[in-house]
């Protein structure tokens, strides 16, 4: 059976190598950068999970805030998403970089 994970470490690396955080040279040897990679993939997730969430909620009309309270949901989701993917997390990041440990040379 082909393995669903193959060639994630590719797209999960792209982003942070197009961005400037890992160098393609020692991206596939740097243990700890990649699981920074796999944390803030993870914040990221968790970000588009909030959004997801907060958007099935019924505007208030009440205190319906505009596009003051649009900013500041959007911000706190993002700043909520990264403390959480930087504490313990949801486990998406662990599962990614131990996927990708055992498709390459990563020692865990």
């Amino acid at each position: 059976m082909p393995d669903p994970l193959n060639g994630l470490s590719d797209f999960v690396l792209q982003p942070a190598m197009a961005s400037g955080q890992l160098k393609k040279e020692s991206a596939a040897d740097d243990p700890e950068g990649i699981k920074e990679v796999c944390k803030d993939f993870e914040s990221l997730f968790v970000n588009y999970l909030m959004k997801e969430m907060r958007n099935t909620i019924p505007e208030n009309e009440l205190f319906g805030g505009g596009s003051a309270e649009k900013i500041y949901t959007t911000m706190l989701d993002g700043e909520v998403a990264k403390h959480v993917s930087k504490q313990r997390g949801i486990g998406l990041a662990d599962m990614l970089y131990s996927q990708m440990a055992k498709n390459s040379s990563i020692k865990k």
